[in-house]
């Protein structure tokens, strides 16, 4: 409970610590993990203002994320605090399609559940997902592996499939 109280004033207070600027979003992730673990998520997204590849076809952009995560099955649980860049490519259309792949770097509260051991509470927090945005709406489908990339032993790591719905501020 008490890492689960540090992660939560540390989120706090880096969402507190900045200003909202146009395109800031708030995500909303709900999933499931390896062995039925059920994940939920919370994220603050930021923009990047630079735009690479322009055309006729699309652009690659993308965003800064921080969240915090929930991970529980069968009465054990931990949390979880994430930042990861993530590149997108948005496809040129009245609403717009993407694809993104991301890797960042997460603080696990805890380095087992429900008997999948993870090895270290620092891992690595790999993403792949496609997506639809329209207006200030954002669905998409997101497929995330974390892993400590073999730092420590063993390194079961885990794969989680999730659906995000993310709505601009």
């Amino acid at each position: 409970m008490r890492k689960l109280i540090v992660l939560v004033t540390l989120f706090v207070s880096m969402v507190l610590a900045t200003r909202v600027v146009a395109g800031d979003a708030i995500e909303f992730t709900l999933g499931q993990a390896s062995d039925d673990i059920d994940v939920y998520r919370l994220a603050w997204r930021r923009p990047w203002s630079n735009r690479w590849f322009v055309s006729a076809t699309g652009e690659l952009t993308g965003f800064h994320t921080i969240s915090l995560n929930r991970w529980q099955a069968d009465g054990d649980s931990l949390d979880a605090i994430a930042y990861s860049p993530v590149f997108v490519y948005r496809f040129n259309q009245t609403s717009l399609p993407y694809v993104k792949l991301g890797l960042g770097a997460a603080y696990l509260s805890d380095t087992t559940i429900k008997n999948r051991n993870l090895s270290s509470y620092f891992q690595f927090e790999d993403q792949l997902g496609v997506g639809w945005q329209w207006g200030i709406h954002d669905l998409s489908l997101v497929y995330r592996h974390y892993s400590n990339a073999g730092f420590s032993h063993p390194n079961q790591g885990i794969d989680m499939v999730m659906i995000a719905y993310a709505i601009q501020i």
